[in-house]
């Protein structure tokens, strides 16, 4: 059996600039599945989409509201997203707003190197490439 990440989810107290900072990063689109305070889920919920048809059949992940009052969890899961060139990504991830935690590290003995940004909510994000620098 594996072991594959199926799903994950952005939890933010603003979900619009999320949906911007994240969709001009990646292209990733966003399908509104739930509304509000009325709904199943109680916030309101997006599915984020690749536009290639991978994931659950749902889209890659969700992105949701945070509940009234509440701030982005200060821990939790952190996201590795695979990019051809870690770089370009980190700056043009600081060019959205976002602030870089950690510039190209290399993984003991591994040929992989990743990065660290905090998106515009606060929110920490890995980026990961096999790549090496050019």
């Amino acid at each position: 059996m594996t072991h594959d990440v199926v799903w994950w989810e952005i939890e933010t107290p603003d979900p619009a600039g999320a949906r911007a900072f994240y969709g001009a990063l990646f292209g990733w689109t966003f399908e509104r599945a739930f509304d509000g305070p009325g709904s199943e889920l109680g916030r309101d919920y997006w599915l984020i989409r690749r536009g290639d048809g991978d994931g659950v059949g749902r889209g890659i992940g969700g992105l949701q509201a945070a509940l009234p009052g509440q701030p982005a969890p200060a821990a939790g899961v952190r996201l590795y997203v695979r990019v051809d060139d870690l770089e370009a990504t980190v700056a043009r991830a600081v060019a959205l707003g976002a602030v870089s935690e950690r510039g190209r590290t290399l993984l003991g003995g591994d040929d992989h190197w990743f990065a660290n940004v905090r998106d515009p909510q606060g929110i920490s994000l890995g980026l990961w490439t096999s790549r090496p620098a050019a």
